[in-house]
Protein backbone atom coordinates (compact mmCIF):
# COMPACT_ATOMS: atom_id res chain seq x y z
CA UNK A 1 0.00 0.00 0.00
CA UNK A 2 2.88 2.27 0.51
CA UNK A 3 4.20 1.77 -2.89
CA UNK A 4 0.73 2.47 -4.29
CA UNK A 5 0.72 5.84 -2.17
CA UNK A 6 3.94 6.45 -3.11
CA UNK A 7 3.24 6.02 -6.90
CA UNK A 8 -0.41 7.99 -6.71
CA UNK A 9 2.05 11.13 -5.49
CA UNK A 10 4.25 10.61 -8.66
CA UNK A 11 1.50 10.61 -11.20
CA UNK A 12 -0.55 13.71 -9.93
CA UNK A 13 1.75 15.91 -12.27
CA UNK A 14 1.27 13.51 -14.98
CA UNK A 15 -0.58 13.59 -18.06
CA UNK A 16 -3.18 10.18 -17.28
CA UNK A 17 -2.56 8.09 -20.17
CA UNK A 18 -2.48 7.79 -23.87
CA UNK A 19 -3.96 6.58 -27.07
CA UNK A 20 -7.47 8.76 -27.53
CA UNK A 21 -8.43 8.52 -30.85
CA UNK A 22 -11.76 9.95 -30.37
CA UNK A 23 -12.44 13.76 -31.89
CA UNK A 24 -12.34 15.43 -28.58
CA UNK A 25 -14.91 18.39 -29.63
CA UNK A 26 -17.74 15.95 -30.07
CA UNK A 27 -17.34 14.18 -26.93
CA UNK A 28 -20.06 14.64 -24.43
CA UNK A 29 -19.18 15.65 -20.49
CA UNK A 30 -18.41 12.72 -18.52
CA UNK A 31 -20.12 11.48 -15.57
CA UNK A 32 -19.44 9.34 -12.16
CA UNK A 33 -19.60 10.04 -8.49
CA UNK A 34 -15.97 10.96 -7.66
CA UNK A 35 -14.22 7.58 -7.15
CA UNK A 36 -16.82 5.78 -8.70
CA UNK A 37 -15.54 2.90 -10.99
CA UNK A 38 -17.38 1.10 -13.92
CA UNK A 39 -16.14 -2.60 -14.51
CA UNK A 40 -16.91 -3.66 -18.23
CA UNK A 41 -17.05 -7.61 -18.46
CA UNK A 42 -19.23 -10.54 -19.41
CA UNK A 43 -21.12 -11.86 -16.40
CA UNK A 44 -18.87 -15.21 -16.34
CA UNK A 45 -15.77 -13.49 -15.97
CA UNK A 46 -17.02 -10.95 -13.25
CA UNK A 47 -18.23 -13.97 -10.82
CA UNK A 48 -15.35 -15.71 -11.36
CA UNK A 49 -11.45 -15.90 -10.01
CA UNK A 50 -11.15 -13.05 -12.29
CA UNK A 51 -13.93 -10.65 -10.67
CA UNK A 52 -12.28 -11.82 -7.40
CA UNK A 53 -9.08 -10.41 -8.16
CA UNK A 54 -10.14 -7.15 -9.30
CA UNK A 55 -12.02 -6.63 -6.09
CA UNK A 56 -9.01 -7.47 -3.97
CA UNK A 57 -7.41 -4.59 -5.51
CA UNK A 58 -9.29 -1.88 -6.81
CA UNK A 59 -11.84 -2.50 -4.01
CA UNK A 60 -9.21 -3.04 -1.44
CA UNK A 61 -8.86 -0.63 2.22
CA UNK A 62 -8.61 3.11 1.51
CA UNK A 63 -5.56 3.47 4.05
CA UNK A 64 -6.21 5.84 6.64
CA UNK A 65 -9.74 5.61 7.73
CA UNK A 66 -11.12 3.92 10.98
CA UNK A 67 -13.43 1.86 9.30
CA UNK A 68 -13.55 -0.09 5.97
CA UNK A 69 -13.99 1.85 2.71
CA UNK A 70 -12.85 0.51 -0.78
CA UNK A 71 -10.26 2.47 -3.16
CA UNK A 72 -12.89 2.78 -5.77
CA UNK A 73 -17.21 1.87 -5.18
CA UNK A 74 -16.75 -0.77 -7.78
CA UNK A 75 -19.98 -1.35 -10.62
CA UNK A 76 -20.52 -4.01 -13.15
CA UNK A 77 -21.78 -3.70 -16.33
CA UNK A 78 -22.50 -6.62 -19.06
CA UNK A 79 -20.60 -5.17 -22.95
CA UNK A 80 -23.77 -5.16 -24.42
CA UNK A 81 -24.78 -2.83 -21.68
CA UNK A 82 -22.02 -0.67 -22.70
CA UNK A 83 -23.73 1.92 -24.97
CA UNK A 84 -24.65 5.15 -25.02
CA UNK A 85 -25.27 7.28 -21.37
CA UNK A 86 -22.63 3.69 -19.96
CA UNK A 87 -20.05 5.45 -22.03
CA UNK A 88 -20.01 8.51 -20.57
CA UNK A 89 -18.39 7.11 -17.22
CA UNK A 90 -15.56 8.95 -15.97
CA UNK A 91 -13.47 5.89 -14.96
CA UNK A 92 -13.77 2.65 -16.57
CA UNK A 93 -11.95 -1.12 -16.92
CA UNK A 94 -13.17 -3.52 -19.34
CA UNK A 95 -12.54 -6.57 -19.27
CA UNK A 96 -12.59 -9.36 -22.12
CA UNK A 97 -11.07 -12.49 -23.47
CA UNK A 98 -9.51 -13.15 -26.73
CA UNK A 99 -6.87 -14.53 -29.16
CA UNK A 100 -4.17 -12.34 -27.46
CA UNK A 101 -2.95 -10.68 -24.03
CA UNK A 102 -2.92 -6.92 -24.34
CA UNK A 103 -3.83 -4.11 -22.06
CA UNK A 104 -3.69 -0.35 -22.25
CA UNK A 105 -4.77 3.03 -20.49
CA UNK A 106 -7.06 5.46 -22.71
CA UNK A 107 -8.12 8.80 -22.14
CA UNK A 108 -11.01 10.50 -23.64
CA UNK A 109 -12.33 7.81 -25.30
CA UNK A 110 -15.97 7.90 -25.24
CA UNK A 111 -16.10 11.60 -23.00
CA UNK A 112 -14.16 14.21 -21.46
CA UNK A 113 -12.18 13.58 -18.66
CA UNK A 114 -12.58 10.27 -18.90
CA UNK A 115 -9.57 7.46 -18.22
CA UNK A 116 -10.15 3.88 -19.26
CA UNK A 117 -7.93 0.64 -19.04
CA UNK A 118 -8.36 -1.88 -21.03
CA UNK A 119 -7.19 -5.56 -20.28
CA UNK A 120 -7.44 -8.56 -23.08
CA UNK A 121 -6.25 -12.04 -22.03
CA UNK A 122 -6.34 -15.44 -23.89
CA UNK A 123 -7.55 -17.19 -20.41
CA UNK A 124 -8.72 -16.29 -17.25
CA UNK A 125 -5.31 -17.09 -15.58
CA UNK A 126 -3.41 -14.61 -18.34
CA UNK A 127 -6.22 -12.00 -17.68
CA UNK A 128 -5.45 -11.65 -14.04
CA UNK A 129 -1.67 -11.48 -14.66
CA UNK A 130 -2.24 -9.08 -17.12
CA UNK A 131 -4.28 -6.87 -14.54
CA UNK A 132 -1.94 -7.76 -11.78
CA UNK A 133 1.27 -6.44 -13.52
CA UNK A 134 -0.97 -3.69 -14.27
CA UNK A 135 -3.44 -2.50 -11.50
CA UNK A 136 -0.75 -0.92 -8.92
CA UNK A 137 0.35 1.56 -12.29
CA UNK A 138 -3.86 1.84 -12.97
CA UNK A 139 -4.96 2.64 -9.16
CA UNK A 140 -2.47 5.40 -8.61
CA UNK A 141 -3.56 7.09 -12.51
CA UNK A 142 -6.72 6.51 -11.62
CA UNK A 143 -6.64 8.43 -7.58
CA UNK A 144 -4.81 11.41 -9.90
CA UNK A 145 -7.38 11.41 -12.39
CA UNK A 146 -10.18 11.99 -9.40
CA UNK A 147 -8.06 14.35 -7.65
CA UNK A 148 -7.87 16.39 -11.11
CA UNK A 149 -11.81 16.13 -11.12
CA UNK A 150 -12.16 16.99 -7.18
CA UNK A 151 -10.15 20.00 -7.89
CA UNK A 152 -11.74 20.94 -11.27
CA UNK A 153 -15.19 20.75 -8.88
CA UNK A 154 -13.72 23.12 -6.71
CA UNK A 155 -12.98 25.52 -9.64
CA UNK A 156 -16.70 26.40 -9.63
CA UNK A 157 -16.74 28.36 -7.08
CA UNK A 158 -13.60 28.60 -5.32
CA UNK A 159 -12.10 30.70 -2.54
CA UNK A 160 -8.83 31.87 -1.68
CA UNK A 161 -8.42 31.89 2.60
CA UNK A 162 -7.62 35.18 3.29
CA UNK A 163 -4.16 35.64 5.38
CA UNK A 164 -2.67 32.66 4.76
CA UNK A 165 -0.49 34.38 1.92
CA UNK A 166 1.07 36.73 4.87
CA UNK A 167 1.35 34.45 7.89
CA UNK A 168 2.35 31.67 6.35
CA UNK A 169 3.81 32.20 2.91
CA UNK A 170 1.33 30.24 0.77
CA UNK A 171 -1.82 29.74 -0.62
CA UNK A 172 -4.65 27.35 -2.01
CA UNK A 173 -7.95 26.80 -3.34
CA UNK A 174 -11.21 25.53 -1.67
CA UNK A 175 -14.51 25.70 -1.77
CA UNK A 176 -16.31 28.58 -0.97
CA UNK A 177 -18.62 26.07 1.51
CA UNK A 178 -15.32 26.45 4.11
CA UNK A 179 -14.50 29.03 6.12
CA UNK A 180 -12.10 30.48 8.69
CA UNK A 181 -13.16 28.89 11.80
CA UNK A 182 -10.19 30.15 13.68
CA UNK A 183 -6.84 31.82 12.83
CA UNK A 184 -3.39 33.83 14.77
CA UNK A 185 0.24 34.37 13.50
CA UNK A 186 0.80 30.70 14.72
CA UNK A 187 -1.92 28.90 13.03
CA UNK A 188 -5.47 28.53 10.84
CA UNK A 189 -8.12 26.84 11.37
CA UNK A 190 -10.07 26.12 8.26
CA UNK A 191 -13.69 24.17 8.50
CA UNK A 192 -17.03 22.83 6.56
CA UNK A 193 -20.00 22.09 8.21
CA UNK A 194 -21.03 18.93 6.80
CA UNK A 195 -25.03 18.77 5.92
CA UNK A 196 -25.43 15.96 8.19
CA UNK A 197 -23.55 15.58 11.35
CA UNK A 198 -19.75 16.78 11.30
CA UNK A 199 -17.38 18.32 9.65
CA UNK A 200 -14.11 18.64 7.29
CA UNK A 201 -11.22 20.80 8.69
CA UNK A 202 -7.54 21.61 7.31
CA UNK A 203 -5.15 22.62 10.34
CA UNK A 204 -2.11 24.78 9.36
CA UNK A 205 0.83 25.54 11.54
CA UNK A 206 4.82 24.84 11.74
CA UNK A 207 6.97 23.07 13.96
CA UNK A 208 10.78 23.63 14.01
CA UNK A 209 13.23 21.82 11.84
CA UNK A 210 14.68 20.18 15.43
CA UNK A 211 11.89 18.14 15.77
CA UNK A 212 12.74 15.85 12.59
CA UNK A 213 16.12 14.62 12.89
CA UNK A 214 17.69 14.73 9.05
CA UNK A 215 18.58 10.78 9.12
CA UNK A 216 15.14 9.72 10.54
CA UNK A 217 14.33 6.50 9.60
CA UNK A 218 10.92 6.10 11.02
CA UNK A 219 9.47 9.57 10.70
CA UNK A 220 5.98 8.64 11.70
CA UNK A 221 7.11 8.73 15.46
CA UNK A 222 7.83 12.19 15.07
CA UNK A 223 5.01 13.68 13.53
CA UNK A 224 2.87 12.16 16.14
CA UNK A 225 4.94 14.07 18.36
CA UNK A 226 4.19 17.24 16.66
CA UNK A 227 0.74 16.56 16.66
CA UNK A 228 0.02 15.82 19.90
CA UNK A 229 2.76 18.66 21.03
CA UNK A 230 1.67 21.50 19.20
CA UNK A 231 -1.35 20.62 17.24
CA UNK A 232 -3.11 19.61 20.24
CA UNK A 233 -2.19 22.70 21.90
CA UNK A 234 -3.25 25.00 18.95
CA UNK A 235 -6.72 23.55 18.28
CA UNK A 236 -9.51 24.54 20.40
CA UNK A 237 -11.52 22.01 21.69
CA UNK A 238 -14.41 21.58 24.51
CA UNK A 239 -13.83 20.78 28.00
CA UNK A 240 -10.49 20.96 28.23
CA UNK A 241 -10.12 17.66 25.55
CA UNK A 242 -6.77 17.36 23.63
CA UNK A 243 -6.44 16.82 19.74
CA UNK A 244 -4.30 13.57 19.43
CA UNK A 245 -2.93 10.94 17.32
CA UNK A 246 -5.23 7.40 18.19
CA UNK A 247 -1.75 4.95 18.74
CA UNK A 248 -4.06 1.93 18.41
CA UNK A 249 -3.68 2.51 14.97
CA UNK A 250 -0.38 2.59 12.71
CA UNK A 251 -0.29 5.67 10.24
CA UNK A 252 0.99 5.12 6.82
CA UNK A 253 3.80 6.94 6.25
CA UNK A 254 5.77 8.01 2.61
CA UNK A 255 7.80 10.71 1.37
CA UNK A 256 6.57 12.87 -1.10
CA UNK A 257 7.88 16.02 -2.78
CA UNK A 258 5.64 19.09 -3.10
CA UNK A 259 6.30 22.45 -4.89
CA UNK A 260 9.71 20.77 -4.89
CA UNK A 261 10.16 20.54 -0.78
CA UNK A 262 10.72 17.44 0.91
CA UNK A 263 7.75 16.33 2.38
CA UNK A 264 6.37 13.55 5.36
CA UNK A 265 2.80 12.19 4.24
CA UNK A 266 0.79 10.27 7.07
CA UNK A 267 -2.15 8.98 7.08
CA UNK A 268 -3.53 8.41 10.67
CA UNK A 269 -6.38 8.13 13.17
CA UNK A 270 -6.83 11.14 15.38
CA UNK A 271 -8.72 10.90 19.14
CA UNK A 272 -9.50 13.40 21.24
CA UNK A 273 -7.83 12.88 25.41
CA UNK A 274 -11.09 13.00 27.52
CA UNK A 275 -14.07 12.15 24.55
CA UNK A 276 -15.55 9.62 22.68
CA UNK A 277 -14.75 11.20 19.24
CA UNK A 278 -12.41 10.63 16.36
CA UNK A 279 -11.72 10.12 12.38
CA UNK A 280 -9.10 9.96 9.85
CA UNK A 281 -6.47 12.86 9.54
CA UNK A 282 -3.85 13.19 6.63
CA UNK A 283 -1.13 15.09 7.63
CA UNK A 284 1.69 16.90 5.12
CA UNK A 285 4.69 18.21 6.84
CA UNK A 286 6.59 19.98 4.35
CA UNK A 287 9.96 21.01 4.73
CA UNK A 288 10.91 24.94 4.91
CA UNK A 289 14.92 25.19 5.13
CA UNK A 290 14.76 28.80 4.32
CA UNK A 291 12.18 29.93 7.41
CA UNK A 292 14.04 26.83 9.39
CA UNK A 293 10.50 25.16 10.30
CA UNK A 294 8.15 22.68 8.80
CA UNK A 295 4.91 23.51 7.61
CA UNK A 296 2.57 21.40 9.08
CA UNK A 297 -0.89 21.05 6.71
CA UNK A 298 -3.40 19.03 7.93
CA UNK A 299 -6.62 17.87 6.86
CA UNK A 300 -8.80 15.90 9.03
CA UNK A 301 -12.91 15.29 9.52
CA UNK A 302 -15.20 14.18 11.89
CA UNK A 303 -18.47 12.31 10.42
CA UNK A 304 -20.18 9.78 12.69
CA UNK A 305 -22.84 8.84 10.01
CA UNK A 306 -21.07 8.98 7.08
CA UNK A 307 -18.29 7.46 4.75
CA UNK A 308 -14.64 9.14 5.31
CA UNK A 309 -12.87 8.08 2.25
CA UNK A 310 -14.33 10.64 -0.37
CA UNK A 311 -14.56 13.79 2.75
CA UNK A 312 -10.74 12.87 3.21
CA UNK A 313 -10.33 13.23 -0.43
CA UNK A 314 -11.40 16.76 -0.66
CA UNK A 315 -9.14 17.77 2.07
CA UNK A 316 -6.14 16.18 -0.18
CA UNK A 317 -7.50 18.00 -3.23
CA UNK A 318 -7.53 20.93 -1.53
CA UNK A 319 -4.02 20.66 -0.06
CA UNK A 320 -2.27 19.46 -2.99
CA UNK A 321 -3.23 22.96 -4.81
CA UNK A 322 -0.76 24.40 -2.16
CA UNK A 323 1.25 27.18 -3.56
CA UNK A 324 4.12 28.87 -2.11
CA UNK A 325 4.42 32.85 -2.15
CA UNK A 326 6.69 35.62 -1.48
CA UNK A 327 5.68 37.86 1.21
CA UNK A 328 7.27 40.78 2.73
CA UNK A 329 8.60 39.99 5.33
CA UNK A 330 9.23 36.05 4.89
Amino acid sequence: MKKLIALFAMTLVLACGQNSTTDRSYLPESVGSINALNVVAPPEIWSSAVGDSIRSWFAAPTPGLPQMEPLFSLSHLAPEHFTDFARSSRLILSLSLGDQDTSSLKTNAFARPQLMAVAQGRSEESLIALVQAQQTQWIAQMKAFELKERQRRTQISPKVPEGLAQDFGIEFQMPSAYRIAASSKDYYWLRKDLVSNGTTNILIYTAPLSMIPSQAEYPGQYIRHIRDAIGARLLPVEDDSRFITDTTYVPEVSMEFIQGRETIVSRGIWTLSDAFMGGPYLNMAIKDTVNEHYLIVEGFSYAPSMGKRDLQFELESIMRTINFVATPDK
